[in-house]
């Protein structure tokens, strides 16, 4: 295939550095005259008709530059003279390239199928490919190439041979955890990668993100693509020579669809993270997904995951597990599953690495067309899992990640070690391609325009792993090529936003950023605790992040593209000063008594928090703008909320401090109660008890319920419902994990006798912490939560026991506020509200006395928030 842009004039000189992203494998300026299209220009091309949208974007750019300009494309089979041509080539080569063996390229697959020879002869420019794809790739080059004057609409004088090193080079992205991609925004970032020759985009986690007709209730309210959207996608990216592929969990993180009621059967348990293998019917539920996402996802590959399938054989398919042995109970599941996306129409079927690699069994008798992908966002540049996959000879892809999860700002300074020492290690030991992720844990808060950037960075790297990369070259050919101008004003706010990490400007850890900023600004009144609020040299801080804002606004008014971009530079800005603001005025705050304080003193501290309160209010309409312009509004409230659990707290200590009231706890008392721990790693099953008195009528009452990890809550003998209480990244466990429950009707005059019954599928300790409210007709409220005087035991008839006590928030649990039981609104809770227990369940006994000695300083330390 092959395009002859005629009729150039040679123009004035240009010394101006020319930059291209990814970096041609062989590149070479032949001359620094420019070459100026002239009104006699035209595009000769063999490329049949049906095919020239390869053409549109080279058009569309030139016309952009030039209005009046109208370059004419005309089809020419026979008079363009490849022969000529091809010895023009060789010549050039060996002029240019004269270490370089070009039979050996020609017979190079990844050269045949996405390279391209790209160079100027007198009066033209030739793009020469094997394929469409090659010749997209060539036009690419060509843009960035009039990109890189100063007029946009000069093409320098080049020559270029060019392929990739890797064939795949992809990223995944997260749209399943609560920000869910609008089709449009989709298409920004497959049109944007594909111009810097990304070519897969996996969409995760797509098996409750999709709306299956045969199961309607899967994914609803979530924001799940119908049909329809996905097959516009599919097509949109196929005219953009990039597969879209599905990441479809097969096995794990299932636990958004098991939560639900109707499908308990499929899992282990209740709100499982696992399938329950021993139930044959899980292969037909998962065949008709299958089938019907295979009916828009047209690509040759398919992802079925089966990463992190903790549950596997903790509960209803215990038992078979135990009698086939774990490993052959994952290898005859994987082949299950091969078999059923291959019935499908599917050739080239991935799988995650991280469960599979552990048993030998499964890696020998792996379909040895399964390709493994291999995912560690460490920074290591060693692999020695990689060396163990590739001695079993299966095909393998690598996936780092651009390290954007559960923080402000993308982590530039570890994804890109973990980015290039992956792909280098993965390239050198065999693998086929790359693909970078991008995560959303914990409601995904994160902006999803910032991973354009580690993207962008990652298909540098897939192109060419072998190159050795400047970052402060690959910075200012990113920023130069996505906003389309060159000015050190851009680099100065990557720099600065960099340093927040890097020098750990904020003193905290990037994955703690969120729990401190929606943490209760006053939830605590020690000595420890305002030690703890480290805020030195804040005030530089939030003056460097005024000055990105004043930068991206003078900046908004320069930049030819994605000024939106900017805007969300500068949303960062104002969010990590509103953190500093915050913390400064926490600490400010930890001994203040308003009865000892001079009038003067407590005006100035009221103006300050009202100052906060106007500022995130601000801070949440800009945050609410950006999302709605790039994601669907499904997903958003759950994040709302917690912006408006601040404000509140804001107004109500502006409100103590007017009624001069001194520090009031705003943690609910109730304490995480257990029975014992004698059995972490099984199942287990506790009751808990607590008998009442009510000696009048009453207006209201409300529970609130938190279970590890399935509890079923009763009051005099009647169910009243249950929860489920988990470790999870994904959304719907995160939304679900405290519930309310109205028990009003159940409550009698007299006593009662409040019942839960909590079992432990999933490790750790069979805890609770319940927090009620009965409103009496006098307008008294009577508080019931659970404390030591709560009961245990393990059998209902049994002898019941005094419980054991964690403390309460935020022991345990960090900080737990008040409900609003009559909005139907539960404590605020921190990510990392289920972690402790989590981890009980994971570690090994033996280092049980570390995780019990570590809770001990974090309790000493006053550690949680």
């Amino acid at each position: 295939m092959l395009i002859c842009i005629s009729s150039l004039i040679k123009t004035e000189i240009d010394s101006k550095e020319i930059s291209l992203l990814p970096v041609p494998l062989y590149f070479k300026l032949i001359n620094t005259q420019m070459l100026q299209f002239s009104g006699n220009s035209l595009i000769l091309t063999d490329i049949p008709k049906v095919d020239w949208f390869v053409l549109d974007q080279l058009l569309d750019h030139l016309h952009y530059y030039e209005k009046e300009f109208e370059l004419k494309v005309q089809y020419e089979k026979n008079s363009l003279n490849t022969t000529e041509i091809d010895k023009v080539i060789s010549g050039l080569c060996k002029k240019h390239f004269p270490q370089l063996d070009l039979n050996s390229i020609k017979r190079n697959q990844n050269a045949i199928e996405q390279g391209y020879i790209l160079f100027s002869e007198d009066s033209k420019m030739y793009l020469k490919a094997d394929s469409l794809q090659g010749i997209y790739y060539g036009i690419q080059t060509m843009i960035q190439l009039l990109n890189s004057t100063n007029s946009k609409n000069l093409l320098r004088q080049v020559a270029i041979i060019d392929y990739p090193r890797l064939k795949i080079r992809g990223v995944s992205d997260d749209i399943s955890r609560g920000q869910v991609a609008t089709v449009e925004n989709l298409k920004k970032f497959i049109k944007t990668l594909s111009h810097f020759k990304i070519n897969h985009y996996y969409l995760v986690y797509m098996q409750d993100m999709f709306k299956f007709e045969k199961y309607p209730d899967i994914g609803k309210g979530r924001g799940a693509y119908s049909k329809a959207e996905i097959k516009d996608l599919f097509d949109y990216a196929k005219k953009h020579f990039v597969e879209l592929i599905p990441i479809f969990q097969t096995i794990g993180h299932w636990e958004n669809i098991l939560h639900d009621e109707n499908y308990w059967d499929y899992g282990e348990f209740p709100g499982s993270n696992s399938l329950n293998l021993a139930n044959e019917q899980i292969y037909v539920l998962l065949d008709n997904m299958i089938e019907e996402l295979s009916e828009v996802f047209k690509s040759e590959y398919f992802h079925i995951g089966a990463d992190e399938s903790w549950d596997v054989g903790k509960g209803a398919s215990k038992a078979y597990v135990d009698k086939i042995g774990i490993s052959q109970a994952y290898l005859k599941h994987y082949k299950k599953v091969h078999e059923i996306v291959k019935k499908h129409g599917y050739t080239k079927i991935i799988i995650y690495h991280d469960i599979l690699y552990k048993h030998k069994e499964v890696l020998v008798g792996l379909p040895e067309d399964m390709i493994i992908m291999y995912w560690k966002y460490n920074t290591k540049d060693k692999h020695p899992i990689v060396d163990k996959i590739k001695d079993f000879k299966l095909p393998l892809v690598v996936s780092p990640s651009i390290i954007d999860y559960s923080r402000i700002f993308p982590s530039f300074l570890r994804s890109e070690k973990n980015i290039t020492n992956l792909i280098k290690y993965g390239y050198k030991n065999g693998a086929i391609g790359e693909i970078t992720s991008s995560w959303g844990d914990y409601n995904n808060k994160e902006i999803r325009e910032n991973r354009i950037y580690g993207f962008i960075y990652s298909a540098q790297i897939g192109w060419d792993p072998v190159r050795e990369m400047n970052f402060l070259i690959f910075w200012k050919s990113v920023l130069f090529h996505f906003f389309g101008i060159e000015d050190s004003r851009l680099l100065k706010v990557i720099k600065i936003l960099r340093t927040v990490e890097a020098d750990n400007r904020l003193h905290t850890k990037q994955t703690l950023y969120y729990n401190h900023f929606f943490s209760h600004p006053y939830n605590k009144k020690s000595k420890i605790h305002r030690k703890n609020l480290k805020t030195s040299k804040f005030d530089a801080v939030i003056k460097d992040m005024d000055e990105i804002i004043t930068l991206c606004k003078e900046l908004e008014l320069n930049v030819l593209r994605n000024e939106e971009n900017l805007q969300v530079f500068a949303f960062i800005a104002k969010h990590i000063k509103f953190y500093c603001k915050k913390r400064i005025n926490s600490k400010k705050l930890v001994d203040y008594n308003p009865k000892k304080q001079r009038i003067s003193l407590t005006l100035q501290i009221i103006e300050e928090i009202k100052n906060l309160v106007r500022d995130l209010t601000s801070l949440l309409e800009e945050y609410e703008d950006i999302w709605m312009r790039t994601a669907k509004k499904d997903g958003f409230e759950e994040i709302r909320s917690k912006y408006l659990w601040l404000i509140e707290f804001y107004n109500e200590k502006i409100e103590e401090i007017n009624n001069d009231k001194e520090w009031i706890n705003p943690n609910i008392p109730s304490e995480t109660i257990y029975l014992d721990s004698k059995k972490k790693h099984q199942v287990d099953t506790v009751f808990f008890k607590k008998t009442f008195n009510i000696q009048e009528e009453i207006k209201s009452a409300y529970v609130q319920v938190i279970g590890w990890n399935f509890a079923k809550l009763s009051l005099n003998n009647k169910h009243l419902g249950h929860v489920i209480t988990r470790q999870s990244l994904n959304y719907v466990v995160l939304k679900n994990n405290i519930q309310i429950f109205d028990f009003k009707d159940y409550v009698r005059k007299g006593e009662n006798v409040i019942l839960i019954e909590t079992t432990q599928f999933a490790g750790g300790v069979g805890s609770v912490n319940i927090y009620g409210e009965i409103k009496l007709k006098s307008d008294h409220i009577i508080q019931i939560y659970t404390d030591k005087s709560w009961l245990g035991t393990r059998e209902v008839n049994g002898q019941w026991k005094k419980v054991k006590s964690f403390g309460s928030p935020p022991k345990v649990t960090g900080g737990l506020c008040y409900p609003n039981f009559e909005g139907n609104r539960h404590s605020l809770q921190s990510d990392m509200m289920t972690s402790f227990n989590a981890l009980i369940g994971r570690i090994p006994k033996k280092f049980y006395f570390l995780l019990k000695i570590v809770m001990k300083l974090f309790n000493r330390y006053d550690i949680l928030e």
